[in-house]
């Protein structure tokens, strides 16, 4: 390093990808009068990193491994209306920290807003049945799990991947997914304003 400062030479940083390159390769498949030997050619395709994504599995695991040292908890028995109002401040907690680390948050969203808009958004109950365009304690849109989990999308910096709608009734995967979506709708409105977003401005349906 001091040999390179001294003749002017400057390295370069390396940033990690997040997309990689899959090349071309053999896979078995079923044998048929098509393809009697069983194997076809897989065409070269792009795959996520990890560190990228979450999947179903991933979700159950990085929040029970998680550490909690440090991290901000919601005020409890703030919303006396809800009876549930304080049964998911742990998932709140961590995946509020999660995601205010991972993406940078700037200011960080605070666990208190998150809680405030779920219980403006469902009650805290896990199912609205007369809702059909909107699913689970976060009452997340079709739209919104699609744009989630696409690797070209609005959200593509971080996503979620093989998500199922009925997932969304599930708070261990809604929760995540909406603070998530959240973060990324306030950072989107300060670009747009070129301020941070007010409270109404910033929790619109998720």
């Amino acid at each position: 390093m001091d040999r390179a400062k001294k003749s002017g030479l400057v390295l370069k940083k390396t940033t990690k990808k997040k997309i990689t390159t899959v090349r071309e390769h053999p896979m078995h498949v079923p044998v048929s009068d098509k393809n009697p030997s069983g194997i076809a050619i897989r065409d070269q395709h792009f795959r996520r990193l990890p560190g990228t994504y979450l999947k179903r599995e991933e979700i159950s695991e990085t929040f029970k491994n998680y550490s909690r040292k440090g991290i901000t908890y919601s005020s409890s028995g703030e919303i006396l209306e809800h009876k549930d109002s304080d049964k998911y401040d742990d998932l709140i907690a961590v995946w509020v920290h999660y995601f205010n680390d991972k993406l940078k948050s700037d200011p960080p969203l605070a666990p208190d807003v998150f809680k405030a808009l779920l219980a403006s958004e469902s009650g805290f109950h896990l199912d609205t049945p007369k809702n059909k365009i909107a699913f689970g304690i976060a009452q997340i849109t079709k739209q919104t799990w699609e744009i989630l989990q696409d690797q070209n999308g609005e959200a593509k910096e971080f996503i979620f991947n093989e998500i199922r709608q009925k997932d969304l009734k599930n708070p261990d995967i809604a929760i995540p997914m909406s603070i998530r979506w959240l973060i990324y709708k306030s950072q989107r409105a300060a670009a747009k304003l070129g301020r941070q977003p007010d409270h109404e401005e910033n929790c619109s349906r998720i």
